[in-house]
């Protein structure tokens, strides 16, 4: 039966008596209507549900156009990724997005990937969360946080009214172990255990806070006077190094180098580092234009730190942890950890001008002096054993 208008929307008499309702989506092309979700046995029903639908859409609360999306969760998404920029509005770099597309290939798409956005709804998340990777809660965490980001830019381009990712705590990342903070007296143990071409590398990683991407991209042309600059990174995507800057504005910084491996690093350059300017202070062999390929570091890492009887736990970051630590012991403030470091967060952004170039000297100074102070305390008791 042809349906009437009523005003607002259409309500139609169907064959068995009862009365659909819809209305449709203004500016679309070709027609769309956004549907009841049932049929009514009452046409004063109808209407009453035409009327609050039209009441939300003034108000804002939902969208025509969302509703009546039929953009699937996987078409969406592939779009997402490829035209997805990071807050400099530079492209995913390729480890980031190989990430993506696991977390998505993986854990999100084969469960939601064929619903239409509007069919996602807050229980249909909540059911697949709470199934979600239950003994691996980090990925967990990663999965569910890329979901909600892909679907806060469906609202924002109003293929979704509300985004239904509501999970408490859902993106929140708890560390299945903790990092190991290592004594200045563990990280030379550590060190003089690594082989002797990558015995800098563990010096350089802990006193001057690098990250391990930061650290085997460095080149003789990033030392000078008694700094390292620290303007590239390189990730491993399907086994090829990919170098670029660091993710913000904040990880291109000049750290101070710590005196007390200042005569280490003189050693490195002198017997393992790749000739001239461009020459990385780290190959995967010597003479070799070419980064220590990523996990073969962190495996002779590992082996290295279980010669000195360190921790199974410990890790290659850890040192960068250890490292902060005891920058904060030295008496840094908040801003200079987080300008030394290269940390981003919009919260202390405004500190990063307060941490000088002459003030990082003097925590590398400080950063020396504890050192030393820690090995001539472990070694006193030997000293006074042969008197």
């Amino acid at each position: 039966m042809a349906g009437r208008r009523a005003g607002f929307g259409q309500i139609t008499k169907l064959p068995s008596g009862r009365y659909r309702a819809r209305y449709q989506v203004a500016g679309v092309v070709p027609r769309r209507y956004v549907n009841a979700p049932t049929t009514f046995a009452r046409k004063t029903d109808a209407q009453d549900w035409l009327a609050a639908q039209r009441t939300l859409i003034v108000q804002g609360v939902i969208r025509p156009t969302a509703l009546a999306s039929k953009i699937t969760l996987a078409e969406y998404a592939e779009r997402w990724l490829s035209t997805r920029r990071s807050s400099t509005g530079e492209p995913l770099r390729p480890s980031t997005a190989r990430t993506y597309r696991h977390y998505l290939d993986r854990h999100i798409l084969p469960a939601l990937g064929a619903k239409t956005l509007p069919s996602i709804t807050r229980a249909g998340v909540d059911a697949w969360y709470s199934a979600l990777l239950p003994d691996r809660p980090t990925l967990r965490a990663r999965t569910y946080a890329l979901l909600k980001t892909i679907l806060s830019s469906a609202v924002d381009e109003e293929l979704l009214a509300v985004n239904p990712c509501r999970v408490r705590g859902g993106s929140l990342v708890r560390p299945a172990t903790h990092p190991v903070v290592l004594t200045p007296l563990e990280i030379r143990l550590l060190a003089d255990q690594m082989p002797e071409r990558l015995r800098a590398a563990i010096l350089l990683g802990a006193w001057c806070q690098l990250r391990s991407g930061e650290l085997l991209e460095l080149r003789r042309r990033d030392v000078s006077h008694g700094t390292v600059t620290i303007a590239r990174g390189v990730t491993w995507v399907d086994g090829r190094p990919i170098v670029g800057r660091p993710k913000t504005d904040a990880g291109v910084r000049a750290v101070a180098l710590p005196p007390h491996i200042g005569a280490d690093l003189a050693d490195h350059l002198d017997r393992f580092a790749n000739p001239g300017q461009n020459g990385l202070l780290f190959a995967a062999r010597p003479g070799v234009d070419r980064q220590i390929y990523g996990p073969t570091f962190a495996d002779t890492f590992k082996r290295a730190a279980r010669r000195a009887e360190l921790p199974g736990t410990l890790r290659f970051h850890h040192l960068r942890h250890a490292g902060l630590t005891l920058l904060a012991q030295s008496g840094a403030t908040l801003a200079e950890l987080q300008a030394r470091a290269g940390h981003a967060t919009p919260g202390i952004a405004m500190r990063y001008q307060h941490a000088v170039a002459t003030r990082d000297h003097e925590i590398a100074r400080a950063l020396s002096m504890l050192a030393e102070e820690s090995e001539a305390a472990a070694q006193a008791p030997f000293l006074a054993l042969r008197r």
